[in-house]
């Protein structure tokens, strides 16, 4: 599978049934979909995966919107699970952005393991989420040490974009001011 862009975002079970549970669950939703919108218009393509949807229930409708292909799995690491590993870019010239829930499980183990891989990761720190906060602060911790780069929304976008000068800046600078 050849991908033109140099990014491939990784959305994991941003599901509805976390969001009783995890406190930053709307601005999470809120900054995913951001960078979303921002994939559609930098054309970055994008992947979600679900976990078991039948217990935690499908995407958020925030993002669905975005008509993503969908992967259901029922292992925590989307590299375990044979179609949703099929679709991700195992190119090391494409940087694989991973947002998701939850930061020291399904969102921890897919980035392990693409590291494992000598896959270049940068995980958006604004948009990964535990029950636990503490929890995410020892995944964030524990990626860092493994290779992964941390990168804010805004950070991260502003990388991607390099230069006032670019065709879409004005747009994607709107989504995040």
């Amino acid at each position: 599978m050849h991908h033109t862009s140099e990014y491939q975002i990784l959305v994991v079970d941003i599901q509805t049934r976390f969001q009783p549970h995890i406190q930053i669950y709307p601005e999470l939703v809120n900054t995913t979909a951001k960078l979303l919108t921002a994939a559609e218009l930098l054309s970055i393509p994008a992947l979600i995966f679900e976990q078991y949807p039948k217990g935690l229930g499908h995407t958020d409708p925030a993002l669905t919107q975005f008509q993503i292909e969908c992967h259901e799995k029922t292992t925590f690491s989307a590299l375990n699970d044979a179609s949703a590993k099929e679709a991700i870019s195992l190119d090391p010239a494409v940087t694989k952005i991973v947002v998701g829930i939850e930061a020291h499980v399904c969102v921890y183990q897919t980035v392990r393991d693409l590291l494992t891989l000598q896959q270049p990761v940068i995980v958006v720190a604004d948009a990964i989420g535990s029950r636990d906060t503490q929890h995410k602060t020892w995944a964030i911790e524990q990626l860092r040490h493994d290779g992964a780069v941390i990168m804010s929304l805004e950070s991260l976008l502003f990388d991607i974009v390099k230069d006032a000068k670019h065709p879409q800046f004005k747009s994607v600078s709107k989504l995040i001011r």
